[in-house]
């Protein structure tokens, strides 16, 4: 039980970060598998941009104790939704279309919504004091 009173909120909003990133894992988008080449969100998400964000993001979910800290961490966690958002309707088919929005929203599959349901919950979940 004493175990159990020293899990601070960080650590678990930390945890559920990192269990959150797992949706990229799953089927995001994809028109015809065949042409693009591209399904899963690591394949949409650019990875030098995500790899810094997730890691400048885990960093001030663990190390935050002062306020202005706590600030800087769900502004991580909002540029996640952001970037989401971003990749998901603006993703590029080649020898198909330019960017079509449309076309992005009728290829998006549940990998998209789960990953923004999953990292919106983990920046509500951090967000409340």
């Amino acid at each position: 039980m004493a175990f159990v009173r020293k899990i601070k909120k960080k650590d678990i909003a930390a945890l559920v970060y990192i269990v959150s990133l797992l949706t990229l894992l799953l089927p995001w988008c994809y028109f015809d598998e065949g042409i693009d080449g591209i399904k899963y969100g690591t394949d949409i998400v650019n990875p030098k941009v995500f790899i810094v964000l997730a890691v400048s993001t885990f960093l001030c979910l663990m190390l935050a104790e002062s306020p202005k800290a706590r600030r800087l961490a769900k502004i991580f966690l909002l540029l996640h939704v952001v970037l989401y958002i971003f990749c998901a309707l603006f993703w590029y088919v080649p020898l198909m279309t330019d960017f079509n929005l449309l076309l992005s929203l009728e290829a998006a599959h549940s990998g998209v919504y789960l990953s923004l349901l999953s990292i919106s919950l983990v920046y509500l979940f951090y967000r409340t004091d």
